[in-house]
Order: structure tokens, then sequence, then C-alpha cells
């Protein structure tokens, strides 16, 4: 049985974690409407409770991606829970 290529937030090593919510930052802090800065601690929150679901790509160079299936939920829990923290 080989490992899915399937991770939910919540089950990355929790030194991967903070690596990905980086990544999340440059993927959505433009497309945000935020009257301020959000802290990291919010983003963190934010993902965790979303808890989307990302794809591990192993091809020529390995990479993450998040789901396309989690992205709008992603997308819409990050809006409304970084406007309260902002």
């Amino acid at each position: 049985m080989s490992a899915s290529p399937y991770r939910r937030f919540s089950s990355l090593c929790p030194t991967v974690q903070p690596l990905v919510v980086r990544l999340i930052q440059e993927e959505f802090t433009s497309s945000l409407s935020l009257s301020t800065e959000a802290p990291e601690s919010a983003w963190f929150r934010a993902i965790a409770l979303a808890n989307p679901t990302f794809l591990y790509c192993t091809a020529a160079e390995p990479a993450i991606r998040i789901c396309p299936e989690s992205y709008q939920q992603l997308r819409e829990c990050l809006q409304r829970e970084l406007s309260k923290a902002a």
C-alpha cells in the first residue's frame, strides 16, 4: 500500500507547518481585502481552522499544492478570520 500524496494541514509535521503558512501568505495576501496586516499567529489559526488539503507533487521537482477542492474554502476562511484579527 503506497502513501497517499494528499495531506491535511493538521497532519503536516509541526516544523513544516510554518513554511506552508508562509507559502499561503504569499499566495493569498494580495487577493484578500484586509484593512491592516494580520499577525502571523492569526494566519496560522485561520489556516488550522480551514484545515485545507494539500497535494504533494513529486515529479521532476517536488512541490506542494493546495487541492482545488480546498482552495475556495481556505480563501473564504482566511478572509473571514483575518478580517477579525486585523
